[in-house]
């Protein structure tokens, strides 16, 4: 993928090489752009990679190779995608409904992860920041949203 932003004319006139090297996004006309979601990007990247590597030692810990848990977890990654596009649904109205899980389950849910770690040995702060940034939305009685909400914790 080249992330490409800019005078449209620039990049008609130049996607054949850029093709050549991936597939050309257009993310529009402001030049700034590419640059703002390659810093996104990157950050995404760096937390998946950051979750899959906690989770792989994790399944490590019994046993399980890191081959055969990221067959699985490829596979969930779709589901996670599914997710992440209703939830650009409600950051963009500003609506966060509590109908697939809630904020107050995620709680839970996480609390689970942060026992199997401790049980195995395995360093609990990437969770424990999951856990923060969800107490927080709690604490601001958002516990019945949907996951979605930990976005007000970011635009602080």
């Amino acid at each position: 993928m080249i992330l490409y932003s800019g005078a449209p004319e620039l990049l008609a006139a130049h996607r054949p090489a850029l093709a050549a090297l991936g597939d050309p996004v257009d993310l529009g006309a402001d030049a700034g752009l590419a640059s703002l979601y390659d810093a996104g990007l990157l950050g995404l990247m760096w937390s998946v990679f950051g979750g899959w590597l906690h989770a792989t030692a994790l399944a490590g810990a019994d046993g399980v190779t890191a081959a055969r848990f990221t067959e699985v977890s490829n596979r969930w990654l779709k589901t996670v995608s599914w997710f992440m596009s209703g939830y650009a649904e409600q950051i963009d109205a500003g609506e966060y409904p509590g109908d697939d899980a809630t904020i107050d389950v995620q709680v839970a849910a996480i609390g689970h992860r942060l026992h199997a770690g401790e049980a195995r040995g395995v360093d609990g702060r990437l969770p424990r920041l999951h856990l923060d940034l969800m107490r927080s939305a709690v604490e601001a009685g958002h516990g019945g949203d949907s996951y979605a909400r930990i976005i007000d914790a970011f635009r602080k």
